[in-house]
């Protein structure tokens, strides 16, 4: 099947997915990020974009572009693996499936059986009205999912649609069968039973982003066990470091790289576990089994932290950012107060971007922004909870201005933001600011967004803040028994006098970016129309189908 889409790399080299269609006499273009630098993984999950996205022809093909691309994007943020379409398919509402397929219940859950002599021939999938799939794997699971889906016999339209299923921000890992009899034999709670309780007990405490991530690894790890013990019940106090060793093994083996492993996979397992021994079941004194695994040197790590981490802006490149012309050329509010906000608060994109109003608060005299998780908004980590003051250069520059204008279109900080699929509001902004730094010549792949992080904490710290403060500012945790059991964060004032303060680019003039009243008030009405159009028009398409 010839691919409708290609592979592209990113500045920073993460593949995209890009995709070009026709909507009547106009070719639009979408580029989905795959989540990925690994070129291995970026085919895979490209082979399998392409496919979902096939349709019979092009009334459908217009039809069906929205449903599509939001398909797409799902599918993106999947981990491949070798089971990754029975895995999509053992996801999906059976009864939902049987109606589609127009059998018995009985019959479809008959189908998800194994057989007891599985085929495992190398098979393509071929669906009627031309979608194929090829070559997904070739053990006995991908035919078992050729199977199933040969006797469904659903359209591509059908199979997308299930394949797309709920929002993954509100996807948890799958519940497990109820422990038998047999596991109880075994001595203990499982680890199949676990991975649904992490979920539970982290729901409100990690992002909706971080927990559907946490549960791929999980379970992961779970069928790479059940393959290698070859049993479905297995007690957590019975894996051992080796087991976790040779998972990892299988991982570089398959391509997955050691950060990948390093800082996504054990971290995850180490939850997991963590969270066994906090509530007895693992005994006192057992080592945790992923705790302590080395997969490079520590002057490996230095190098790659070197490599890999975010650069802080030097004074020159702020100066070409900051330029005089900023605030003119900017053709959307958030190209000019992202980058403020960024750098007088030391901000994430994702925390600045999905900005309510109401977070524009003044205690006691002081502006401030109430940076949190309520709503729709979401925080990479508790810490990141905070109340920072507004600084005064921001003040300066009419930020309060720009505030009241935005109350004529909503709620939201910047009104014509749209989240993606995990729900962060960063993903265009920080798209959009990528091309800004390739325009003014900034080509560093460590040179992103998160360099005002980098910047500010960096400004900080040489202008002599103690990190204590500098974490309470920023929203990074300080892990000390002082700082987390003994000490009371610090007031707005004294964040203030101390903090705030203290971030001060001497060599940056910002007289020449005051922002005037209204000045971005046809814009915003034009984006905001713009939204409420794709929404109504969104609705409208749900509504027939």
């Amino acid at each position: 099947m010839k691919l409708p889409s290609h592979l592209a790399k990113s500045r920073h080299g993460v593949f995209y997915f890009r995709l070009t269609f026709r909507l009547g006499a106009t070719t639009k273009e979408k580029r989905i990020s795959l989540r990925t630098k690994n070129p291995q993984e970026a085919r895979f999950k490209a082979l399998c974009l392409s496919g979902i996205m096939a349709v019979r022809n092009q009334e459908q093909q217009r039809a069906m572009a929205t449903d599509n691309l939001n398909t797409a994007e799902s599918i993106a943020g999947q981990v491949p693996d070798g089971d990754f379409l029975l895995n999509l398919l053992h996801r999906v509402d059976r009864e939902q499936l049987a109606e589609l397929a127009g059998l018995p219940l009985p019959e479809v859950n008959n189908l998800f059986t194994p057989p007891t002599e599985p085929d495992t021939r190398r098979l393509d999938i071929e669906m009627p009205g031309g979608f194929v799939l090829r070559n997904i794997n070739s053990d006995d699971d991908a035919s078992r999912a050729v199977q199933i889906l040969q006797t469904l016999n659903l359209s591509p339209e059908a199979l997308a649609k299930l394949i797309a299923g709920p929002n993954p921000q509100r996807i948890a890992p799958e519940p497990q069968p109820t422990p038998t009899a047999s596991t109880k034999e075994e001595g203990g709670t499982t680890i199949q039973e676990m991975v649904p309780r992490f979920a539970t007990r982290k729901k409100n405490k990690l992002s909706p982003k971080a927990l559907y991530e946490y549960g791929n690894y999980h379970r992961k790890f779970v069928e790479w066990l059940e393959t290698r013990k070859k049993k479905k019940h297995i007690p957590v106090h019975t894996i051992t470091r080796t087991d976790v060793a040779d998972f990892i093994d299988d991982l570089l083996s398959d391509g997955i790289g050691e950060r990948t492993i390093s800082r996504k996979y054990l971290p995850a397992l180490n939850g997991l576990f963590e969270l066994a021994k906090s509530i007895g079941i693992l005994p006192d004194g057992q080592e945790l089994p992923s705790r302590g695994h080395k997969i490079f040197s520590k002057a490996d790590a230095k190098k790659a932290a070197v490599t890999n981490g975010y650069k802080p802006f030097t004074d020159d490149e702020l100066k070409a950012i900051f330029t005089p012309s900023l605030l003119s050329e900017c053709q959307r509010p958030a190209d000019f107060w992202l980058p403020m906000l960024g750098l007088f608060t030391g901000g994430r994109i994702s925390e600045l971007a999905q900005l309510d109003i109401a977070d524009i608060q003044q205690h006691d005299g002081i502006w401030a922004i109430s940076i949190n998780g309520e709503g729709d908004k979401s925080l990479k980590t508790l810490a990141a909870t905070r109340l920072i003051p507004i600084h005064p250069t921001l003040l300066d520059c009419g930020f309060l201005h720009y505030v009241n204008d935005t109350k004529a279109h909503g709620t939201k900080l910047f009104p014509y933001l749209t989240p993606d699929t995990f729900g962060s509001y960063g993903a265009t902004p920080s798209e959009r600011w990528g091309k800004y730094l390739d325009k003014i010549g900034i080509q560093d792949k460590q040179k992103v967004f998160h360099s005002f992080r980098s910047t500010s904490n960096d400004r900080l710290k040489q202008n002599g803040v103690p990190e204590e403060s500098r974490c309470q500012f920023v929203g990074h945790e300080h892990d000390t028994v002082n700082s987390t059991a003994y000490s009371k964060p610090h007031n707005l004032q004294y964040l203030l006098d101390n903090v705030a303060s203290k971030l001060d680019y001497p060599g940056l003039g910002f007289n020449a970016l005051k922002y005037s009243q209204g000045q971005f008030s046809e814009v915003l009405s034009n984006l905001c129309a713009k939204k409420a159009r794709q929404e109504a028009h969104k609705r409208a398409k749900n509504n027939r189908g």
